[in-house]
């Protein structure tokens, strides 16, 4: 059966250094030779590319022109050349997996009825290793993006599907189709040329697809490199503000337009900050005799002026381009928003620039254009995703679970994400590095952290995102009641605590909005906030009660009620029978917590209860790589051996269980049992194991002191005990072996706490914060008054020449390697020639 023709069209400038592995790999491709046609479109170069072209790829079609006429052109050049049923595009500066060509014809013809014109190829760096292009995306102002670049390519799968636009560097087209709509825009040159023709294609009535079978590697910003920064900013921008006067609706143009040109300003001020001092234009700072009329500014503050430049000498030619797509759309502006991915995305790392685009999008209205408001969150598990999953972790899974019915999430952790969350898209980082976790924090809006996340991950406190910090675990407590268990030095012990508190001053200075667990939990971050000089009169004003500031984000339950699958304790633990009591611990034995009494208890009972029975369902944490291993849970084993209850009354689960299996034991205990001692972790914590009972309508026992043994108290769902009360725990063990029918007689009580947490309702204020984020009112005034002193420069300036430093030093020293290669090769060939002359003689 013949196969589809195909020409692959490759542009060239003066990358003579590139083509050779491009080239090899085309002609490398699995794929009929006979449908098979390469086309090298050279913009005159002058390094030699098309000498290198004729003598070693003489069955290339060259094209050679005599200007540079950009990247655009030229593709329609060759389009219009070739004769082929599709074409195929490729960076000079990449090389094709050999399946590439095959798996992109396979998606756009198994794909014909559903009109689409084009599929894009997943790209990764030059070794595979990590990613260059795996997803499209697009804010409100024209900006594309690659969400996932420079992550670890294990790290995201990506998924065949619809995406707005498929990138330039490695996509096949309907050749016909592709220039039935007028292929790519020749006033782009370069950049956005791919985001302008996908938007344009959806915007008729086609489709644009992505197929991560279909595999490039590609050598970054090789091309970029050969070009000037206040080149590429010009480009970039003008692009973007051409791509979107052309595409929107009147309605959607008029409302982000202003917002949009007002940004381009304001990018420009702050890149020109380090030349530029805008004191020079106040009136009531003039200086007496001061008749200076000129001022040296950076190119990279011209370059935004010189793209508005652009836009309206070219203005005639744009304006009825716009007419002549809105005369034949085929799709709403509202149908197509929901392929941009970042709709509100940030494209700087400034955070002056990221409140004053808050600030528009704000005042503008513009969530309002959105069919689906969404958000781009982050957020940051502090322990591994896998099937144990401890209470950290566990939180981080339920709150993308919620954020994700508003949101579009990303859900990191380190070292592994296994778990597949519908809506989500679950990231594993290197625990060790956070440069991947940085990459991640870049395309958000939004990061959500806890724990020790921000001390140990400088990036994310880079990247100057909004920031929610979730204050539910009090981990400084926990820190001190760990040296003091474990018999740490006052030395050490300082040395952790001062740690535990540098971390939570770092998030109380940083946070935008910050949730915790309970009302006694937020007494005690308003304090912490006020000692923080947070809580200011900007806050009070817009908020007396401060919700708006810190609010209460419980542990929460399922919606869904339980439901077993099997069995997990009778008749499968040797030596709990069918008929036996079970009262259920169940999460980890951690060092703050109080087996022991209950144990003790147990012993007091082996002879006039031998039927009840008492169960440890978690063994050591499932993250002890980083928790480390817990004393307590040893210490618990060896008081049930010493005391004649391991394993005959008293039970410890060696491994820990996991989290979608942890409902068998719910169901099958007849209570669940919590202890604790009498310190100042207990006041403050929130024992997420409690919610597992309520969830399972299961009867309690707990140490008094904390909040949720009030609950307890207060709605009869069990007994509290006082602190470190043996006699109170046989008391309460006994009454609970002898009333088998409490656990029914409970039932309306469990009913209604079970409404009101649900993981719905625990989390609808961080929901409500991620519809509208925004930064803090005092950190808006900070920033402000930063601003104006003089010498500030753009960090994204800052970072942008970094970058060029760092890959002309990258590019250098890639020179330098294959010289030496050519070099060791050349002491390698004389020295055969040498031994082939000893062997002779």
């Amino acid at each position: 059966m013949d196969r589809p023709s195909v020409s692959i069209i490759v542009i060239n400038f003066n990358g003579k250094k590139h083509l050779v592995a491009c080239l090899n790999s085309l002609f490398a491709q699995r794929y009929p030779s006979s449908a098979l046609e390469i086309i090298v479109v050279d913009n005159a170069s002058h390094d030699g590319s098309c000498d290198l072209i004729r003598q070693q790829f003489p069955k290339v079609r060259l094209i050679e022109n005599r200007e540079n006429l950009g990247f655009a052109p030229a593709v329609n050049q060759a389009v219009r050349l070739s004769q082929a049923q599709y074409v195929a595009l490729i960076n000079n500066d990449a090389k094709a997996d050999p399946n590439w060509i095959e798996h992109l014809v396979a998606d756009i013809e198994a794909h014909q009825a559903e009109k689409v014109l084009a599929v894009g190829a997943k790209m990764l760096n030059w070794e595979g290793q990590q990613i260059d292009f795996i997803q499209a995306a697009l804010n409100i102002f024209g900006h594309g993006n690659q969400p996932f670049t420079r992550m670890p390519t294990a790290s995201v799968a990506g998924h065949a599907g619809p995406q707005l636009f498929a990138c330039g560097g490695a996509m096949l087209a309907d050749r016909a189709a592709f220039l039935a709509i007028g292929g790519f825009d020749e006033s782009y040159f370069a950049y956005f040329e791919d985001v302008d023709f996908g938007w344009r294609a959806w915007l008729l009535g086609y489709q644009i697809r992505f197929n991560p079978a279909a595999i490039v590697y590609h050598r970054q910003h090789a091309t970029a490199n050969t070009m000037g920064g206040h080149q590429i900013r010009t480009l970039l921008e003008r692009n973007a503000l051409r791509t979107i006067i052309k595409h929107y609706a009147d309605e959607q143009l008029w409302r982000i337009l202003p917002a949009a040109l007002l940004l381009i300003i304001q990018r420009s001020l702050l890149d020109g900050s380090g030349g530029f001092d805008r004191k020079e234009f106040d009136l009531r700072l003039r200086k007496q005799g001061d008749q200076t009329s000129t001022m040296q500014v950076p190119k990279i503050m011209l370059s935004y002026i010189a793209a508005l430049g652009d836009v309206l000498d070219g203005w005639d030619s744009l304006w009825a381009e716009r007419q002549r797509l809105q005369k034949l759309r085929q799709r709403s502006d509202a149908e197509l928003f929901n392929l941009f991915e970042q709709p509100f995305g940030l494209i700087d790392i400034d955070i002056q620039l990221h409140m004053q685009q808050e600030q528009l999008i704000d005042s503008f209205k513009l969530r309002e254009l959105m069919p689906n408001p969404t958000t781009n969150v982050l957020i940051v598990s502090i322990d591994p995703l896998h099937e144990a999953l401890a209470g950290p972790a566990i939180r981080s899974v339920q709150i993308a679970k919620q954020l994700s019915q508003t949101c579009n999430v990303v859900l990191a952790a380190p070292d592994r994400a296994d778990l597949a969350i519908p809506n989500v898209q679950t990231i594993a980082f290197p625990s060790n590095d956070g440069t991947s976790l940085g990459e991640l924090a870049l395309n958000a809006e939004v990061l959500i952290v806890q724990g020790y996340s921000l001390q140990k991950y400088p990036q994310l406190v880079n990247a100057e995102r909004i920031l929610v910090v979730d204050l539910y675990d009090p981990f400084h407590f926990e820190a001190l009641e760990l040296a003091e268990r474990r018999g740490l030095s006052l030395e050490r012990a300082i040395e952790l605590n001062d740690s535990s508190v540098a971390a939570l001053t770092e998030q109380l200075a940083l946070g935008d909005f910050f949730i915790c667990a309970s009302e006694r939990q937020r007494d005690l971050w308003l304090g912490a906030l006020t000692v923080s000089k947070r809580l200011t009169p900007e806050h009070y004003r817009n908020d007396p009660t401060l919700r708006k500031l810190i609010d209460i984000v419980p542990f929460g339950l399922p919606s869904e009620p339980p439901q077993a699958t099997q069995p997990v304790m009778r008749g499968v633990i040797q030596g709990i029978n069918q008929d036996d009591v079970i009262a259920l611990w169940g999460g980890g034995i951690w060092e703050w917590l109080d087996p022991l009494t209950i144990i003790r208890a147990m012993a007091e009972l082996q002879q006039s209860h031998p039927q009840l029975k008492l169960v440890f369902m978690g063994g050591q944490h499932p993250n002890a790589q980083d928790v480390g291993v817990m004393q307590r849970y040893g210490e618990a084993v060896e008081l049930a051996k010493q005391l004649g209850l391991y394993a005959k009354t008293v039970f410890f689960n060696q491994t820990w269980v996991a989290y979608d299996q942890r409902v068998n034991y719910l169901l099958e205990a007849d209570l669940g049992v919590s202890a604790h001692h009498n310190h100042t972790e207990t006041r403050f914590a929130f024992r997420t194991r409690l919610l597992d009972y309520l969830w399972a309508s299961l009867p309690m026992i707990v140490s008094a002191g904390d909040s949720l043994a009030d609950l307890v108290q207060q709605q009869q769902l069990g007994q509290v005990v006082a602190i470190e009360d043996v006699q109170g725990w046989v008391k309460a063990l006994v009454h609970a072996a002898e009333q088998p029918t409490d656990r029914q007689q409970r039932q309306a009580q469990f009913a209604q706490i079970q409404q009101a947490y649900t993981w719905e309702q625990a989390c609808a204020p961080l929901v409500e914060f991620c519809r509208q984020p925004h930064y803090a009112a005092d950190k808006r005034r900070n920033v402000k008054a930063q601003s104006k002193q003089q010498g500030h420069t753009s960090m994204r300036y800052r970072m942008d020449e970094l970058d060029r430093v760092v890959a002309e030093k990258n590019d250098h020293i890639a020179q330098l390697e294959q010289h030496i290669k050519g070099l060791e090769n050349g002491k390698v060939m004389r020295l055969l020639k040498w031994a082939n002359r000893l062997r002779k003689s």
